[in-house]
C-alpha cells in the first residue's frame, strides 16, 4: 500500500522543491487540497515530481445537498471544473464531502438531493477517467444539523445508490462510533482510499498517529490483510503541527 500526503497538512505556501522533498520522504502520491491558493500549480508540480495525484474537492460554501437551485448549479459547475483539471494531469481520484442539511428536520431531503447530484458527478467523472470517492463525515452530536453521510448505514446506502467509491476517514469513523473492522468488511471493494490521522474519538482533530486514543494502531496491518492496495493518506492538522515538526516525524518512519 502506498503512503500519500494530503497537502492540507502542509499549507498552501508550497514550491516545486517541496514536492520533490515529499517524494524523497517516501510518499508515492499527494492529495491536492483544492481550496488552497495555487492548487492548480500544485497539481502540475506533483506530477513533475513523479508523484501520483488525487484531489480533495472544495466544500466550504459548496453544499452538495443545498435546497437552493442557484447554489446547486454553482456547486456542480465548480466541481466539474476541478474534475476536468484533475483529469488533465492524469489524476486518479477526487474526494467529495456529501453536503449537509441546514436543520435536522431536512435530513431526508438533504440525502435525496445529495444522492442525485453525486450520481451525476460520478458519471461525469467516469467519462474523464477519474474515480469519484465519497468520504464519511462526522455526526453533529447535538442534532442541530446533519452531514451527509455521517452514519455507516447512510454512507453505504449512498455508495450503492450512486455507484461512487469510498474514501474512508478513520478519524471520522471513530467519531461516528463504528469499529474499523466492521467498516472494512461492509465497504469491501468500494474502498479506494483511506484518510489517516488520530483523535480522541470525540472530534475530528487530525492528530499524528499515536497522539490520540490510538485509533490508528494496527491500521496498516489490518487493511493489508484484507487485500487493500489503495493509498493511505496522511491528513494531519496544520494548525497543531508546524511543518518542520511534521516532516521531522515523517523522517522517523511512515506506516506507524
Amino acid at each position: 500500500m502506498p503512503a500519500w500526503m494530503s497537502l492540507w497538512s502542509l499549507g498552501s505556501d508550497l514550491s516545486p522543491a517541496d514536492f520533490r522533498a515529499i517524494h524523497a520522504l517516501g510518499f508515492e502520491g499527494v492529495e491536492v487540497w483544492a481550496e488552497h491558493g495555487g492548487s492548480d500549480k500544485h497539481l502540475q508540480w506533483a506530477v513533475e515530481a513523479g508523484l501520483a495525484v488525487g484531489l480533495h474537492l472544495p466544500f466550504h460554501d459548496l453544499n452538495l445537498a443545498t435546497p437552493d437551485p442557484v447554489v446547486a448549479d454553482h456547486v456542480m459547475h465548480v466541481q466539474l471544473g476541478w474534475l476536468a483539471r484533475l483529469a488533465a494531469v492524469g489524476g486518479r481520484h477526487a474526494v467529495l464531502h456529501g453536503g449537509y442539511a441546514w436543520a435536522a428536520e431536512d435530513r431526508r431531503g438533504a440525502v435525496e438531493r445529495a444522492t442525485e447530484r453525486l450520481r451525476e458527478l460520478g458519471q461525469l467523472a467516469n467519462r474523464q477517467g477519474v474515480r469519484l470517492l465519497l468520504e464519511n463525515l462526522c455526526p453533529d452530536k447535538l442534532g442541530y444539523t446533519h452531514w451527509v453521510a455521517s452514519t455507516m448505514d447512510e454512507w453505504l446506502d449512498l455508495l450503492k445508490a450512486t455507484g461512487a467509491s469510498a474514501c474512508l476517514d478513520i478519524g471520522h469513523l471513530a467519531v461516528m462510533g463504528t469499529e474499523l473492522s466492521l467498516a472494512l468488511k461492509q465497504l469491501g471493494s468500494r474502498l479506494q482510499s483511506i484518510h489517516y490521522a488520530d483523535n480522541r474519538r470525540e472530534a475530528d482533530e487530525h492528530l499524528w498517529p499515536g497522539d490520540g486514543s490510538g485509533i490508528t494502531r494496527g491500521v496498516w496491518d489490518t487493511v493489508d490483510r484484507m487485500g487493500y492496495e489503495g493509498p493511505v493518506i496522511y491528513e494531519i492538522n496544520p494548525y497543531i503541527y508546524l511543518r518542520e515538526d511534521l516532516l521531522g516525524r515523517i523522517k522517523q518512519g511512515l506506516k506507524q
